[in-house]
């Protein structure tokens, strides 16, 4: 059975076969721009984030500053690895189930990051280049979960070869130039947390062998309307005692480095001079608080 193009002219239907030609451009055209438009995105989101970007920094300030994630979101969305450059992770007390971390910068610090893999990194240091999962709520604040190569987290996850043990006359030695009897007298009764006699006069130096890290700002408006920063003692999280509030002056500023400030970085450690005011069960009480960068 003849069909219809056999009854059509050879010019006519080579004529008809070209008009056919645009057509068919015209259907794939959409195609290929939303194609073209999905294989961008894809790309996109392999980019290598660097903290020098100018929409890096304005995000962070919003994130920081005015509490707003949604632009460091994107950014994060956007930049599959993000390597950290001069930046170096370093460790906030642990909670049970979460590693919390900071990202120390040269001059800054920028607060909001854990990690909740099963390994545990001993060494975050180590960490040169990571991929944020999302956004996560906790508590009253917004923090960025970290997504580790396997590699990555094999480096961030060996702890520190142990050092070679002094001989034991060099380490008597040590231990008499050094020991922070003060310092050793504070650790002794935060082991034995109750009310106690308090020396009167009495000052606590927290050396770097146990610097107090920044928690952040509390106030007691109901008892004596004042303002206090919280800080913890690195060395003693366990005990009720490790949570150290200073009362801030009237203008709420405490003394750092001999000047009056209010801007504390969170997750900042401090070397401070405090003086027992009082021990009670579950608190001491402390005054006249000096800090001093570490």
């Amino acid at each position: 059975m003849q069909t219809f193009f056999s009854f059509m002219p050879r010019k006519l239907l080579r004529d008809v076969l070209c008009l056919g030609v645009p057509l068919i451009l015209c259907l794939w055209v959409p195609v290929s721009v939303r194609f073209g438009q999905e294989l961008e995105q894809k790309e996109g989101n392999s980019r290598i984030g660097d903290f020098a970007e100018k929409e890096f920094q304005e995000g962070w300030r919003k994130y920081s500053k005015e509490k707003d994630a949604r632009p460091l979101k994107e950014w994060f969305k956007l930049h599959g690895t993000v390597h950290i450059g001069q930046c170096k992770f370093k460790s906030l007390p642990d909670s049970s189930e979460l590693q919390y971390l900071y990202l120390d910068c040269p001059g800054k610090k920028l607060q909001g990051f854990f990690f909740s893999g099963e390994e545990r990194l001993y060494s975050p240091e180590k960490i040169d280049s990571f991929r944020v999962k999302g956004p996560v709520k906790l508590g009253n604040s917004v923090y960025w979960e970290l997504e580790l190569s396997a590699e990555t987290l094999k480096l961030a996850g060996s702890k520190h070869p142990k050092e070679e043990k002094p001989d034991k006359e060099s380490k008597i030695n040590d231990k008499a130039s050094t020991v922070n009897f003060s310092l050793q007298y504070f650790l002794s009764i935060a082991k034995h947390p109750g009310d106690r006699p308090t020396p009167k006069g009495k000052e606590i130096f927290f050396d770097s062998s146990c610097p107090l890290l920044y928690l952040g700002k509390d106030a007691d408006f109901y008892w004596d309307k004042s303002l206090y920063y919280s800080f913890q003692a690195s060395c003693l999280p366990d005990s009720p005692y490790s949570w150290i509030r200073i009362k801030a002056d009237l203008g709420g500023n405490v003394l750092v480095d001999n000047h009056p400030t209010e801007d504390l970085q969170e997750g900042a450690r401090f070397l401070a001079k405090i003086k027992l005011q009082s021990v009670e069960k579950d608190k001491i009480v402390w005054s006249d608080a000096e800090l001093f960068h570490e």
